[in-house]
């Protein structure tokens, strides 16, 4: 994947996706916020709270730079390619495509426990000038799919961690950065047994590893890993 410089969104991301950039690094002289919603929100009127909650902290649309989402179930190929049609259209009608990609990033994953009745938005990011010295950084969710579109050894959970590991690595050197103890990574798969195993794979990466009970978006597909780094986090209240 290539990094592109995103001037006027106040961030670079790498190219290649096709509904999401493979991660974004804030550029200077900006730093990225974090705004998790106290509970899930249906899609559409999320990206709209999304929208507003940016004209308050008076930045533009162009800043947002991740989105994370929550499905009720895993979905077939068919019907995610379908999901993220409809996805790419609203993006679209914001202006935020660039060459008909999405530069945003994106984790996308279905809850075990309580998921959602529909597609719904749980967080997002954007960026903010700031004075400190930051290096912040979203990486958006790597799922165990080969890049001929097939599960990595199903089964096998090191091959597939290990394989999950090695591309969110690659991603984080693309972008021009390294791996840190601030940085949150986060683990989605329905086997709790996993978890020390991604810890064993990640090594000294594992510092700060959070398990979610939740798979990938695609069915077949077991593990996803993201990782971000911000210097603000908030939660936003839904009434």
């Amino acid at each position: 994947m290539e990094r592109i410089d995103h001037h006027s969104g106040g961030y670079a991301y790498l190219a290649g996706g096709t509904f999401a950039s493979g991660g974004v690094i804030a550029l200077a002289g900006m730093g990225i916020r974090h705004v998790v919603l106290d509970r899930p929100v249906p899609l559409l009127p999320g990206l709209d709270l999304v929208r507003r909650e940016l004209d308050h902290a008076g930045r533009p649309l162009v800043a947002l730079c991740g989105l994370e989402l929550r499905l009720p179930a895993a979905m077939t190929e068919p019907r995610f390619e379908e999901f993220n049609g409809r996805y790419l259209e609203h993006l679209g009608r914001w202006g935020l495509l660039r060459d008909g990609s999405p530069p945003l990033a994106r984790t996308n994953v279905a809850p075990s426990t309580a998921p959602p009745e529909v597609a719904s938005l749980l967080a997002f990011s954007y960026t903010a000038p700031t004075l400190s010295d930051t290096d912040d950084m979203v990486i958006t969710g790597v799922a165990d799919v080969g890049p001929d579109g097939a599960a990595i050894q199903p089964g096998d959970m090191v091959e597939s961690a290990s394989f999950v590991a090695k591309e969110v690595s690659a991603r984080i050197t693309a972008l021009g950065s390294r791996w840190a103890h601030g940085d949150r990574t986060h683990l989605y798969c329905a086997r709790p047994a996993v978890f020390e195993i991604a810890r064993s794979v990640l090594g000294p990466q594992s510092y700060g590893l959070v398990w979610h009970d939740s798979v990938p978006p695609v069915l077949g597909l077991e593990l996803e890993i993201d990782v971000r780094r911000h210097h603000r986090e908030q939660t936003l209240e839904i009434t």
